[in-house]
C-alpha cells in the first residue's frame, strides 16, 4: 500500500518519527499478533518525510507484508495513534487525516519513492532481519540492524555511509 500521513498541527522531527514507530507496531500487531517480534515477523516499509507548504511533517510511506488489511485499516490506526493534545480545547491525537491506496505492482517501488531520490531526500526503510529485503538491504546498513535511513544526492545516487552506489 501506499499513503500519505499528515499531522493537524507542526510536529517536531523526533515527536513524527515516535509516531511513525508507534504506527508501524500498530500494524505489525494487527498483522502478526502482539508477539510478532518473537515470531521474527515485521511489515516492510519505506518512508519519506517532507515539509507541507504550511510548516507541517507529512509523511509518505509505502507498506508491505500488510496481510488482510484494507486502505481504510490503515487509515484509523494512522488517526488514533498520535499523542494526544489540545486543539480548540479539547484532546485530540495529533495526526491528521491520511491517505492509503493499493500499490500497484506495474508502477514499482521507484515510482513511489523516487521523489526523494530527485529532491536529495531521506528515505528511511524497515523489514523484518529474516525477509529477501533485508538481505539486500544488509551491504549497506554494514549487516547491522533491518531498520535504516538512505539518503539520495541531488543527482539521484544513493549515499550511505560514506559510499555512493548508482541506483
Amino acid at each position: 500500500m501506499f499513503g500519505h500521513l499528515t499531522y493537524k498541527q507542526p510536529v517536531t522531527k523526533t515527536g513524527a518519527d515516535r509516531d511513525f514507530n508507534r504506527f508501524v507496531r500498530g500494524i505489525d500487531e494487527k498483522c502478526f499478533g502482539r508477539r510478532y517480534r518473537e515470531r521474527g515477523k515485521h511489515i516492510t516499509f519505506a518512508r519519506g518525510v517532507e515539509y507541507q507548504i504550511r510548516g507541517v511533517l507529512h509523511n509518505h510511506v509505502l507498506l508491505g507484508l500488510t496481510g488482510d488489511l484494507s486502505p481504510f485499516d490503515i487509515i484509523r490506526l494512522w488517526e488514533r495513534i498520535g499523542s494526544l493534545v489540545e486543539i480548540d480545547g479539547v484532546l485530540q491525537p495529533r495526526t491528521g487525516f491520511a491517505r492509503v491506496y493499493e500499490y500497484d505492482p506495474n508502477l514499482g517501488g521507484s515510482h513511489y519513492v523516487s521523489k526523494y531520490a530527485v529532491k536529495g531526500g531521506t528515505v528511511e526503510v524497515g523489514c523484518s532481519k529474516k525477509t529477501e529485503l533485508a538481505l539486500q538491504l544488509r551491504p549497506f546498513t554494514n549487516g547491522a540492524g533491518h531498520q535504516q535511513e538512505i539518503n539520495f544526492l541531488h543527482d539521484g545516487k544513493l549515499h550511505l555511509q560514506q559510499q555512493e552506489l548508482p541506483l
